[in-house]
């Protein structure tokens, strides 16, 4: 029994006391038709704010479909990446394809970061230069009708991103979450001015499309900031808090049970997959006589997970020698 391990990776098999989910075929399959859909929401706000924002001479709304314009590469990187993570490991990753995620979130939040960091500069450069008039009926018009369209799509991807439990669609939705505020941002203050100033010929209105570019940029920078924060904890392979302990507390109830000696265990969290090692000392009170008995704790301790099978690489081994541990 020295050094036995198991290597769970099935993608077909859930215990009875873990909840159903789609199997990981399904599972791709349906991410990719939401991720397409909000690709193709994408790729028309990106067209609709770039030819609306020359028309009306608006920078701001310019910036808003070049932003667009980079979400349906990013939109469509997730695509791909949703196609490589369910597969099994072959002869070149032989862990699987689960760090294709934080890899991708990581990638795709710098970027966002990198374009507000422009736009921050470029509306600066803008006030420095002594800003320049926009139609602010146009603008307003613009934000509301985005706005719309945003609310509608954050809807749709948050609602299936937490049903399927795909962080790739909830990096998504965060987009659309932050998008829709945003816009509604800028319809209310152009709105405002709008009101207030209807001639436009204020010289402080001058100013109100660099100023806003500035500002919408700083708030949209929070989020990306946040994402590419938390994936690229999952690439250092930081242990889950919640998970640790919550294995913990599953060994400590195996352990009275079976008297074990020592236990350790190594955890690590990749996008939604997990790697989890688990190393038992054996000594003369080790209550285990068959090589069934070593399979039914593995099972004990997979099912303890409640977590489906194929979201988790487990491995268990039992030895004797401390060293191993």
């Amino acid at each position: 029994m020295l050094g036995q391990s198991y290597n769970n990776r099935s993608s077909k098999k859930v215990r009875d006391n873990v909840k159903v989910e789609l199997s990981p075929t399904a599972q791709s399959e349906r991410e990719q038709f939401v991720l397409r859909v909000s690709l193709f929401c994408a790729v028309a706000l990106a067209i609709f704010g770039i030819a609306y924002g020359l028309y009306i001479g608006s920078k701001a709304i310019v910036f808003d479909g070049f932003v667009a314009f980079l979400s349906v590469a990013l939109i469509l990187l997730s695509v791909i990446t949703s196609k490589y993570i369910f597969r099994e490991d072959d002869d070149v990753f032989q862990y699987g394809y689960a760090r294709f995620e934080p890899m991708v979130n990581v990638f795709k939040s710098l970027i966002l970061l990198l374009v507000c960091v422009y736009a921050v500069i470029n509306g600066i450069h803008g006030i420095l230069d002594g800003g320049y008039r926009v139609e602010f009926g146009g603008a307003m018009l613009f934000s509301f009708v985005s706005m719309i369209l945003c609310i509608g799509i954050w809807i749709y991807t948050n609602s299936s991103g937490n049903r399927l439990g795909s962080p790739l669609i909830q990096v998504d939705s965060l987009e659309w979450l932050v998008d829709s505020v945003l816009y509604l941002g800028g319809f209310v203050a152009f709105g405002a001015i709008w009101f207030l100033d209807p001639d436009n010929t204020s010289e402080w209105a001058l100013y109100v499309d660099s100023v806003l570019v500035v500002v919408l940029a700083c708030i949209l920078a929070i989020m990306p900031l946040k994402v590419f924060i938390h994936n690229l904890e999952d690439l250092a392979m930081r242990a889950p808090p919640e998970m640790d302990d919550k294995v913990d507390a599953l060994l400590e109830n195996i352990a009275n049970e079976y008297h074990f000696s020592d236990y350790d265990t190594h955890i690590a969290k990749s996008g939604r997959f997990y790697m989890i090692e688990v190393n038992i000392l054996m000594d003369k009170n080790f209550r285990i006589q068959t090589i069934d008995q070593i399979d039914e704790i593995r099972t004990k301790i997979e099912q303890g997970l409640e977590i489906s099978s194929y979201k988790i690489w487990l491995s268990v081994s039992f030895t004797k020698n401390p060293k191993w541990l």
